[in-house]
């Protein structure tokens, strides 16, 4: 009887990311891939392997994969899904005080993200930015000279696929340094 060696699994991914499913039966045959909705891809097959390449999209998001022995008429795998992260949205709860006489601490909760994939984060305030990993959810700012009354700063999410949203805040800022 027919089994699987190799079933295809879901796979979390980024816009424009190639991705490649996997299938493998007990015998010659060369499994077949089925997609629901169906969608355009690469199928390679070789003695009872099969892989299918396919380019991440928006349109391709939630996609059901699934491998089928022996030309539509033999078993089929559990379907497997194919979820596409596209660029992040911005950052919530964005908030920023004044923490001494000479420094600026903001903080934010990260966006909603695919399991496995990250957001990193662009922090800009006039000429300074900061480039932050996906681990760090707040920033200290302490201008060199600190001369303004209020700061704008702002946040961009970004990931492989591309920029996200910007938010901003300013924070008040009172020197009490003589």
């Amino acid at each position: 009887s027919i089994s699987f060696t190799i079933v295809p699994v879901t796979q979390y991914v980024y816009a424009n990311d190639n991705v490649t499913f996997e299938c493998a039966t007990n015998v010659t045959y060369n499994p077949s891939f089925v997609t629901y909705p169906s969608v355009e891809g690469l199928e390679l097959t070789s003695a009872g392997i099969a892989s299918l390449i396919i380019t991440a999209t928006n349109e391709v998001n939630g996609t059901e994969v699934a491998c089928q022995a022996r030309n539509n008429n033999g078993p089929t795998t559990e379907p497997a899904y194919l979820y596409v992260q596209g660029p992040p949205d911005s950052v919530s709860n964005f908030t920023g005080y004044q923490l001494d006489f000479c420094c600026m601490f903001i903080s934010w909760y990260p966006p909603v993200t695919l399991p496995g994939l990250t957001v990193q984060y662009i922090i800009s305030v006039g000429t300074d930015q900061q480039y932050l990993n996906d681990s760090i959810t707040n920033y200290t700012y302490c201008p060199m000279n600190p001369t303004n009354k209020q700061y704008l700063f702002n946040i961009t999410t970004t990931n492989k696929a591309g920029n996200g949203s910007t938010s901003n805040i300013t924070v008040g800022f009172e020197s009490t340094s003589k």
